[in-house]
């Protein structure tokens, strides 16, 4: 979903768009390794490191903000969807935006617990000890996924940024006869319009996923906080020499790759291309 949030929003910049998609397109063009590690720079555990200075300087009632603002934007579209009838999205949408806030609501009331202040006062207290990002449970896993989202960002926008020239104007200027919000044109123009590309990236990008493992152990090498299976299977194999079982997880989970690409593929195969250029007459 980054990569069409981006997207939509690149869609909409009046001027510089060139330079945009340039700038969000140059992480593409980085090797992986020099992102993961340019990244785990970022994660620091001093004062001075990129992130922590920046995450120190929120107070408390800032995360709490934060949260609300995501909680309600997921909201939003829960709503209209529910309204739609989409009532299985709809719900997954709410808990996504209810799991966010917590989130963001974790750092805060960190802080609210560890000061000895009243509670309307420690709202506007800062955290004084430093993340460590890559050494919390909470946070490592999430950690190693942000460099890979950011440098693929890039050309999935591009992508996505030209399938929106295709979509005809007529669409949205009917849409806004009949009073359709913002909210309303990507829930039920854009979407659908993207559907089967959305579709080919999304089955795309999960196989791709489970080839990161290079990259996870790079940035906090063989970590219970950030093993997932490919690691387990190098692990197994190459540590521990259990070839038995790290070629029984390697075969299943190659089975469970096929599985799922076949299963997408046939909801793909039910789908209607059309062509974004005119027809001649």
């Amino acid at each position: 979903m980054p990569p069409v949030i981006l997207a939509v929003l690149l869609d909409e910049v009046p001027y510089g768009k060139i330079f945009f998609r340039t700038l969000f397109y140059l992480p593409a063009v980085i090797t992986g390794l020099v992102v993961i590690y340019l990244w785990k720079s970022f994660y620091g555990k001093e004062h001075t490191d990129v992130l922590n200075s920046i995450v120190l300087s929120i107070p408390a009632i800032g995360y709490i903000i934060l949260g609300l603002a995501l909680l309600t934007l997921f909201g939003l579209f829960a709503r209209r969807l529910w309204m739609q009838q989409v009532k299985g999205v709809s719900i997954i949408c709410l808990i996504v935006g209810i799991a966010l806030f917590f989130f963001s609501y974790s750092f805060a009331h960190t802080i609210i617990t560890k000061v000895n202040e009243p509670w309307y006062i420690a709202l506007f207290m800062r955290n004084i000890n430093p993340y460590d990002w890559l050494g919390d449970r909470k946070t490592a896993l999430l950690s190693c996924v942000i460099p890979m989202v950011w440098a693929g960002m890039g050309p999935g926008c591009l992508i996505y940024l030209a399938a929106l020239k295709g979509i005809a104007p007529d669409f949205y200027e009917a849409a806004d006869i009949d009073g359709a919000t913002f909210i309303d044109k990507i829930l039920f123009i854009v979407v659908p319009s993207l559907k089967a590309l959305l579709i080919i990236n999304f089955v795309g990008v999960f196989v791709a996923s489970w080839k990161s493992s290079a990259y996870i152990l790079a940035m906090t090498g063989i970590d219970p906080k950030t093993k997932v299976v490919g690691l387990k299977i190098f692990e197994d194999a190459y540590m521990f020499l259990q070839f038995g079982p790290a070629t029984a997880e390697a075969w299943m989970l190659g089975f469970m790759l096929i599985g799922f690409t076949i299963y997408q593929l046939r909801i793909l195969s039910r789908l209607e291309f059309k062509t974004t250029g005119t027809d001649k007459k």
